[in-house]
């Protein structure tokens, strides 16, 4: 599998998922308004949420993906339509075509330190390379009312995408100069980058800064 890693021969470190770090980092957003969220809980959510992943895992990404959703949502016992239908739209979003032509990875695993006692590490979706550096890309089967609740969930997710980032970059040495979230939830898909992501990377290290003082 594809994978970078950084790991210390020194002290044993703590863990911490980038799935976590935004609600971590960000206690405005209480575990009720998480369980109250429409669509993905956890790190690939509902059933739904799991077949689109596990089909976009193995696709030909020039395809339509028809095939991969269709026994992927049987595996889930899910709505067939409604996964192919995500599965497509993925597919026919801009990042994932550009990621289609160019050097990329799916499902890679980063891990990398925060600080002298902390490791991040997650699962990136997709990951690609450009001429500028390497963009990030999340999927999300969120189903939303309208676009302020969509900006609603871009700012939920802003910090796990930045820690996504912030991992690849620092686990690569490679810049990541984009990173965006591609809602699948209705019809064909909206991608939403994160805004100033070299303010929000910062912010993850601070926060992280922040934990690991309080710890000792």
């Amino acid at each position: 599998a594809n994978a970078y890693r950084i790991r210390s021969h020194g002290a044993r470190r703590r863990t911490v998922a980038a799935t976590t770090i935004a609600v971590e980092a960000a206690p405005e957003v209480d575990e009720e308004s998480e369980q109250a969220r429409k669509g993905e809980a956890g790190r690939h959510g509902t059933g739904v949420g799991r077949a689109v992943h596990s089909a976009l895992e193995v696709v030909d990404m020039t395809g339509t993906g028809e095939l991969q959703a269709r026994h992927a949502a049987t595996a889930e016992d899910v709505d067939t339509d409604l996964v192919v239908s995500m599965v497509a739209a993925a597919l026919a979003s801009p990042s994932v075509v550009e990621a289609a032509g160019s050097e990329h990875w799916r499902e890679l695993f980063v891990a990398a330190p925060l600080s002298a006692d902390l490791l991040l590490e997650g699962y990136i979706d997709l990951a690609y390379r450009t001429d500028s550096g390497l963009v990030v890309i999340d999927y999300k089967t969120d189903s939303w009312d309208d676009e302020e609740d969509l900006s609603a969930r871009v700012a939920r997710y802003r910090l796990q995408g930045a820690a996504y980032a912030l991992a690849l970059q620092k686990a690569t040495g490679t810049r990541v100069e984009r990173m965006a979230f591609c809602f699948l939830g209705s019809g064909s898909a909206v991608e939403r980058d994160v805004p100033n992501l070299d303010a929000a990377m910062s912010e993850v290290e601070a926060w992280a800064g922040a934990a690991t003082s309080e710890e000792t």
